[in-house]
């Protein structure tokens, strides 16, 4: 269990659920972010509800898709109603309204 792969992990799960741009890129650039702040807290949270806000706005940003960050600004992005915690050695994943799904352990 490592930090490294539960970002990299984040990351994956993040990209499955883009709807557009470079998925590739769009989990490195959550990787990243989610890495850095892995290193000074226990968990790092992130969150599409209706828009994107935190590591999931910038990351959308950074592969060069136009978002507001309000209005509804994640429709056609990534789905609404998702979240993922992220821990050093666990993602808690949520599909849709109070949809909480499996844990996914980190291995390695």
């Amino acid at each position: 269990m490592s930090i490294e792969k539960a970002a990299e992990m984040a990351g994956e799960w993040w990209a499955e659920r883009l709807q557009q741009g470079n998925k590739e890129q769009f989990a490195e650039e959550i990787r990243v972010r989610v890495l850095e702040k892995l290193q000074t807290r226990e968990r790092v949270y992130l969150e599409c509800n209706y828009d994107l806000r935190g590591i999931l706005l910038e990351a959308v940003r950074a592969i060069g898709i136009e978002c507001r960050g309000s209005m509804f600004s994640a429709d056609g992005i990534l789905p609404r109603k998702h979240a993922l915690q992220v821990r050093h050695d666990r993602l808690e994943p949520k599909e849709g309204y109070g949809n909480l799904t499996e844990i996914i352990k980190v291995e390695g």
